[in-house]
């Protein structure tokens, strides 16, 4: 890629090295990248074909090149991603925030009642934690996660997204948390052992594998959580659960045998897939 060279010249040349390396959709990635290392957004840059990049605009496109054509996420690659209304800084101790789980803060926003207290479990990034916070100013929002790395990065998206209205505490699940929410949310590691060898590569390479497997099942946290969750609920509280759609009939089971919660719901994404479960005490 040489210096001083016009915008749809470089495009080519990068969605043709991008095509090479297999990356999923070669054109948009290209796009993405040249408007992030010229910083003019990717509609505008698209109507200024015939502009001339300047030499660090080429540098820096080509470095993020060589670390996509790697299968690096290209939101780690930026280091941010993109939320419902949330910038988030995100890297390798988080898992880059799915669109789906956007719908999780759906649920939650049409559940919590008016002033009420949510708890976001596993939060990584913060996302939905967040954009609880952000969109439902009346809640009470708290989240919690084992790693430290995760909960700093949370914390630097709070001051980013300046949203002060969370309160983080790290836990193992619930074993450190005191008090009742009438909203507990939870996006838990649910990727079985052998679903995981099937994920795409930039997965399995970039993104923290702890974040993601969760036994044999997928279902470690999940039913850990569903044993416990009632203790930290209201009255009439609900747990929502992400969770992979092959989950549904074991999920069935927990709480049949839990005999705390009264109801159950699963809701699908966008895709229409199971992806939701809905558990009232």
């Amino acid at each position: 890629m040489k210096p001083h060279t016009c915008v749809s010249s470089v495009l080519a040349e990068i969605k043709d090295k991008l095509n090479r390396a297999g990356t999923p959709d070669p054109g948009l990635e290209s796009e993405l990248i040249l408007a992030e290392a010229t910083g003019i957004p990717r509609l505008e840059l698209l109507l200024a074909r015939d502009r001339i990049l300047k030499p660090h605009e080429t540098r820096k496109a080509i470095s993020f090149l060589l670390r996509r054509v790697q299968h690096e996420p290209l939101q780690y690659i930026f280091g941010k991603a993109y939320f419902r209304n949330l910038v988030l800084k995100v890297g390798p101790d988080v898992l880059v925030p799915r669109p789906e789980t956007e719908l999780l803060v759906e649920l939650a926003m049409k559940l919590a009642p008016k002033n009420s207290k949510v708890l976001d479990i596993a939060t990584g990034s913060g996302a939905i934690a967040l954009s609880l916070a952000q969109e439902r100013p009346d809640l009470k929002v708290y989240a919690s996660d084992i790693s430290p790395a995760a909960l700093w990065l949370a914390k630097k998206n709070r001051l980013l997204n300046k949203t002060c209205k969370i309160n983080f505490r790290r836990s193992d699940l619930l074993k450190d948390i005191r008090g009742k929410f009438c909203v507990i949310t939870a996006n838990l590691p649910y990727i079985s052992a052998k679903s995981y060898a099937a994920l795409p590569r930039e997965i399995r390479r970039f993104e923290p594998k702890s974040a993601l497997i969760a036994g044999k099942d997928g279902l470690k946290f999940i039913s850990r959580l569903i044993a416990a969750a009632h203790k930290s609920l209201e009255p009439d509280g609900h747990l929502i659960l992400e969770i992979s759609p092959e989950q549904k009939k074991q999920i069935i089971c927990f709480f049949k045998d839990s005999k705390k919660y009264s109801t159950i719901e699963f809701k699908k994404d966008l895709c229409g897939k199971i992806r939701f479960c809905i558990l009232k005490k």
